[in-house]
């Protein structure tokens, strides 16, 4: 019986037979992880100037909705909250708001858009 062997044999015996011919060699310069550098110098007025204007925001209104947020992004805003008191919602109210000014166009494009859609 012992020269019976099972498909599963046969190939592990071939892998070691290849492998003692060609021997894995090791990387020698292995990719470098790069750091992301910190983009923009922020000034202590400019951090300032930003957390008065979160806090003269008043989050008005009574529309609710849940958003999906990754795990990094929840744990930075639980720390502002520690840190400053500013409540997630409000920031992220106030971020949007932020952003809609700086792209005023995307208010008039999604409502062209809809008008052109057949519903």
């Amino acid at each position: 019986m012992t020269g019976i062997k099972s498909l599963a044999d046969e190939l592990r015996e071939k892998i070691r037979s290849q492998d003692a011919e060609n021997p894995i060699t090791s990387k020698e310069n292995p990719p470098e992880k790069t750091k992301k550098p910190f983009a923009l110098k922020v000034t202590d007025k400019e951090i300032a100037s930003l957390f008065n204007a979160l806090a003269a925001y008043e989050l008005c209104g009574s529309d609710k909705m849940l958003i999906r947020l990754d795990t990094r992004t929840t744990n930075l805003l639980k720390q502002l909250k520690l840190a400053k008191g500013i409540d997630m919602n409000k920031f992220i109210a106030y971020s949007l708001q932020v952003f809609l000014e700086q792209h005023p166009w995307l208010s008039s494009y999604i409502k062209e858009t809809l008008k052109n859609t057949d519903l």
